[in-house]
C-alpha cells in the first residue's frame, strides 16, 4: 500500500516537532503562537503544528490545529 505524499510529509513534519520539543532552549508555546500569524501552508507544516500541540508540553493551542488537515481532505 502506497501513502499519499501530503500523509508521508505530515507525518515527517510531526516527527521533526517532536525531535525540535526536546531541545532544552525550544520555546512550544511560542513555536504554536507563531503560526497564528503565518498559517500553516504545506503537509509538512500541518504535522509540524500538530506535533507541537501533541508533544506534552505545549500549555495553548491554536485557532489552525486541525482545520486546514481536515479541510485538505474532506471538502
Amino acid at each position: 500500500m502506497h501513502l499519499h505524499p501530503d500523509f508521508y510529509e505530515y507525518h515527517r513534519g510531526r516527527e521533526a516537532a517532536t525531535k525540535a520539543v526536546d531541545e532544552p532552549s525550544f520555546d512550544v508555546d511560542q513555536a504554536i503562537a507563531s503560526f497564528d500569524s503565518d498559517p500553516p501552508d504545506s503537509p509538512f507544516q500541518r504535522g509540524y503544528l500538530r506535533g507541537l500541540i501533541k508533544c506534552g508540553y505545549a500549555t495553548t493551542a491554536s485557532q489552525w490545529d486541525g482545520v486546514l488537515i481536515l479541510q485538505k481532505y474532506f471538502s
